[in-house]
């Protein structure tokens, strides 16, 4: 049996494997020398598989990689980097248009949910806002800060000036820890209390500070804010 035969025949089972559904329990190298074998579809794959994986340190570690690191693996060119970095591009906007349909956030589910769409996927911290009129409809929302949210690097006055601007009652923001907890920090803890404060001489309510990690979501405020001001509202 020739070489082109062999790789022929493995991706055949590969193939086999994935539609009849015992690709979903498969290792993950599996599952990304399969991703691999569409992309790069005249070559061996199963090695370039294990390299990225060492190289990345997890499946997770390849997705989330930039084009110009995953380059950095031989055999990986433009086009290859570009479709695996794409998987999280198209994952985030998958998350972030279910946002589309969210017109209210009334209860403390519909805010973390709003919020774990936002920001589970994203690869570097993101600090967002978003205002809300006195109904619990959603007015707009805002990127505040991108790559490093330190509380005291944070311009209030950008958050405040958002809110005025939009005429909003309330607003809710949110940060995300990439790969890391849900837990604020003492930094974090500040930063709300001090924007709360500001946003109270303003008089407008911050409805909370979330932080999210993946699909877990841990408030610092942590008061009964929904029940007292939209329990009569319906949808």
């Amino acid at each position: 049996m020739s070489d082109k035969e062999g790789r022929e025949g493995h991706r055949k089972r590969l193939r086999d494997s994935y539609f009849s559904g015992s690709m979903d329990n498969a290792p993950d190298h599996n599952l990304l020398e399969i991703f691999l074998s569409v992309v790069i579809p005249r070559r061996d794959v199963k090695p370039l598989a294990y390299d990225l994986i060492n190289k990345f340190g997890s499946l997770e570690g390849v997705i989330n990689a930039s084009p110009q690191d995953l380059m950095t693996v031989k055999g990986i060119g433009e086009s290859a980097a570009v479709a695996i970095s794409s998987v999280k591009k198209l994952n985030n906007r998958i998350s972030q248009n279910k946002n589309k349909r969210v017109k209210r956030i009334i209860n403390f589910k519909d805010a973390r949910e709003y919020c774990i769409n936002e920001l589970s996927n994203e690869t570097v911290e993101i600090l967002i806002e978003i205002t809300v009129r006195n109904d619990g409809s959603i007015i707009n929302k805002y990127v505040i800060s991108k790559g490093c949210v330190n509380g005291t690097n944070i311009d209030c006055r950008a958050i405040i000036n958002n809110a005025l601007r939009d005429n909003a009652a309330y607003i809710l923001i949110a940060h995300n820890h990439p790969n890391g907890s849900a837990y604020a920090s003492g930094e974090d803890i500040d930063f709300t209390f001090r924007l709360q404060g500001m946003l109270n001489d303003m008089k407008v309510t911050l409805i909370d500070h979330l932080i999210i990690a993946d699909d877990s979501c841990e408030s610092i405020i942590n008061n009964p804010f929904f029940q007292k001001h939209f329990k009569n509202i319906k949808r």
